[in-house]
């Protein structure tokens, strides 16, 4: 089975696992403080979705390592 975010090494997908989902919280602290960042919800959503396969690949790594 090939392994999902075959570009990156474990290491690396677990640093950039942890920056899409620092960014997805800081855009929804912006907007629930009330900054209108419509614009970059959805991008945020998709950088949380993302570090979230990251997190599920990482331990499925780990798991066969």
């Amino acid at each position: 089975m090939n392994p999902t975010f075959s570009q990156y090494t474990t290491p690396e997908l677990e640093i950039v696992a942890r920056l899409d989902h620092a960014l997805a919280d800081e855009i929804f602290s912006l907007h629930r403080q009330g900054y209108d960042v419509r614009e970059v919800l959805h991008e945020a959503r998709a950088f949380k979705a993302e570090a979230q396969m990251m997190k599920r690949e990482i331990k499925r790594r780990k798991a066969n390592d």
